[in-house]
């Protein structure tokens, strides 16, 4: 079960990486393609497996449940403004705004 929970892990980095990249290739007309909107859904998705496998698992240390819950806001929060304003047409400000959500996100799972 470690082994899979540690898999899962770099899935989920990966994901978060893979909505970064979707920024990034609009950085100059910003808006929210399929790369940001799916890669938050998916790393959202992921999340809640991790959780999952974390709190069910005798191999993995239980997570922190306030951690979680703060991350889980900020990433339903990004996931709910990514695929609810992805019709605007470019430039739409609320790339910017999804984008900071996900680093916010990064940086709790890093320093908390």
């Amino acid at each position: 079960m470690e082994t899979l929970y540690h898999a899962l892990v770099w899935a989920h980095i990966g994901c978060w990486a893979i909505a970064l990249f979707g920024y990034v290739t609009v950085l100059s007309s910003p808006q929210i393609n399929g790369l940001l909107a799916h890669g938050v859904g998916a790393a959202w998705v992921l999340g809640l497996v991790l959780v999952a496998i974390a709190s069910m698992s005798e191999d993995v240390d239980d997570p922190n449940h306030a951690k979680v819950a703060v991350k889980l806001l900020v990433a339903t929060a990004a996931v709910g403004l990514a695929h609810g304003t992805r019709k605007r047409p470019a430039p739409n400000p609320f790339a910017h705004v999804v984008v900071a959500l996900i680093l916010v996100n990064v940086g709790i799972a890093y320093f908390w």
